[in-house]
């Protein structure tokens, strides 16, 4: 009897003390997931604010002079905001309802921006070089990330250029407005330079081949190389 009341007490100190193993690795676990979690509200409520604060400065583009157009900073800080939604996009998953809404403001937020750039390069004769960029999931365009790292480059490399990314498959009015003006074919990934429109992988030589057919690229390199 005394040997099974010690065997007893053996057992439900092994319990006891299992469950508060298990009870204090729930209460940190949910912590630290809690900390996630509010970290990441407090990532979508800046791009918020980012969305936002790039909105207003459209309206103030659109009323100023040619002389004083220079939406450069605003180029920038798309380019900005489109880091952190990928960031976002990595956290929350592609296919999160929250994701997707902020997927869909920036993605306007784009289309702004070209248009202001269509309309200065017109009456402004500003030299700059649109590309429009379309891509879709790895799994249904394997070659879209790698045309996404070159596009990143050539942008960095040739400040003159422009691109705007956009998802082929996102449900939003803009973005099948412009498939339907350019009537684009489901063959991703898909650039179009300054209204030309090429499909497939394009690779480094045969990116700078094709906006060498409407810009310059050594003189532009060069010019631009001055102001570092």
């Amino acid at each position: 009897m005394k040997e099974k009341k010690i065997n007893f007490k053996k057992h439900l100190f092994i319990f006891i003390t299992a469950l508060f193993i298990f009870v204090s690795g729930f209460i940190l676990s949910d912590q630290l997931f809690q900390k996630k979690l509010n970290k990441l509200m407090e990532i979508q409520e800046n791009l918020r604010i980012d969305i936002l604060s790039s909105e207003t400065q459209f309206s103030i583009l659109n009323q100023v002079s040619c002389e004083n157009l220079d939406e450069s900073i605003l180029s920038q800080e798309l380019y900005e905001i489109s880091k952190k939604l990928n960031s976002i996009g990595g956290s929350l998953g592609e296919e999160n309802p929250d994701f997707l809404r902020l997927k869909k403001f920036y993605s306007i937020l784009e289309i702004k921006h070209w248009l202001l750039l269509q309309k200065a390069s017109q009456d402004c004769d500003l030299d700059i070089t649109s590309i429009i960029y379309f891509y879709d999931k790895k799994k249904d365009c394997p070659k879209c990330s790698d045309q996404g790292y070159l596009l990143s480059y050539f942008r960095k490399k040739y400040p003159f250029l422009r691109t705007y990314s956009f998802d082929y498959q996102l449900d939003l009015a803009p973005i099948q407005t412009l498939k339907s003006i350019y009537n684009l074919k489901k063959e991703l990934p898909i650039i179009i330079v300054n209204n030309d429109v090429y499909y497939g992988f394009k690779t480094k030589g045969e990116l700078e081949e094709i906006i060498g057919k409407y810009v310059d690229l050594e003189e532009s390199t060069t010019t631009e190389s001055g102001f570092y």
